[in-house]
């Protein structure tokens, strides 16, 4: 498989991974599918290699994806901070994954920014914020930071030898984020799934605890979801909106809305969806598009967020009344409106 970065990148990472050290591997906020799938199918061959490594993310991930931490050895921030700062004080190595800055890690951010470990970044996003980092492997030509990891592997020596607990891990993190195969891929893509299949990765049980696994709640909340989607047609646009006192009312815990952003694409004519999820403090936004339509593009201009050029993310300020207008306006900078004026 052809190496995706020059020879002096690989031979840094080469470098620094040569003896035994202590290494801290932390991910973004409300880490998702490619996100725990990265840390545990990194850190498990890491660990494997004869290092030290532990396993960090700033916020609780979803009960879904417990299947690939048993054993809950994955440290969450907001309930051990303490074991965390320890963790990252005492490393001789940090490994940033599926994040373009410390930022993304928000309340962790800042306890990474200030170690003086040597600081590595592997990332599939654009704009990488590169002065972070000693040494940034990023990529936008793969699906997810969990093929990525395996290309870096690969380049690393002539044979990558996979747990089926490491394969596993790294074939979840490409499922949910192509949203099983159906976005962002590459011929690579199907490749490394290939190969990490043949490493005996249990497709069957990914399947089953991301896709089959759900509670009462959750379908009770896909339900409404379904019912509720808003559509602007002269965008070809379908969005949803959940706000606080509907999650309170299905019971929501974190995670029960993976996907949702995808349901409004299912509508034909549909070009553009939006999800809205209001959280305490702000509203988490998703895009998500077809063909030629970049929504990376108005999620960093309106939304103070970024991705890919049909998947996207962002945030903005906590006025659900603000939706639709702010939706609007984004919308106008990169579809014309087919809607017909008004006659005076």
């Amino acid at each position: 498989m052809e190496c995706l970065f020059s020879e002096s990148l690989i031979e840094k990472w080469v470098e620094n991974l040569a003896h035994p050290k202590n290494i801290v591997i932390a991910t973004h906020i409300n880490p998702d599918g490619d996100a725990i799938g990265s840390l545990v199918g990194l850190g498990l061959y890491l660990k494997k290699r004869g290092h030290h490594v532990t396993l960090a993310c700033p916020t609780p991930y979803p009960d879904f994806l417990s299947f690939l931490d048993p054993h809950k050895k994955i440290l969450v921030y907001v309930w051990q901070e303490e074991a965390v700062v320890e963790a990252v004080e005492q490393a001789d190595l940090l490994i940033a994954v599926d994040v373009s800055s410390f930022s993304r890690m928000e309340m962790m951010g800042p306890l990474m920014m200030e170690s003086n470990a040597f600081k590595i970044l592997i990332d599939h996003h654009i704009d990488p914020v590169e002065q972070e980092f000693d040494l940034v492997l990023s990529s936008t030509k793969v699906s997810s930071t969990a093929e990525l990891i395996y290309r870096i592997l690969d380049c690393w020596g002539p044979r990558v030898n996979l747990s089926r607990e490491q394969a596993t891990a790294l074939l979840t993190g490409i499922v949910t984020d192509t949203n099983q195969f159906s976005n962002s891929v590459f011929p690579s893509t199907f490749e490394v799934a290939s190969v990490l299949k043949a490493s005996e990765a249990d497709m069957e049980k990914i399947v089953a605890k991301v896709y089959r696994d759900f509670s009462i709640n959750r379908l009770q909340l896909m339900g409404y979801a379904l019912q509720n989607i808003k559509i602007l047609p002269e965008y070809k646009t379908g969005y949803i909106v959940l706000t606080q006192d509907v999650l309170e009312e299905y019971g929501y815990r974190i995670g029960d809305a993976e996907g949702f952003v995808n349901f409004p694409l299912t509508i034909g004519g549909i070009l553009v969806s939006a999800f809205f999820l209001q959280r305490e403090d702000h509203i988490k936004v998703s895009l998500r598009s077809r063909g030629g339509i970049a929504v990376n593009e108005i999620a960093k201009t309106f939304f103070n967020g970024g991705g890919h050029f049909n998947a996207s993310a962002g945030k903005m300020e906590n006025i659900p009344e603000r939706i639709e207008e702010r939706l609007v306006e984004a919308l106008g900078t990169i579809i014309v409106s087919t809607e017909t004026p008004e006659k005076e």
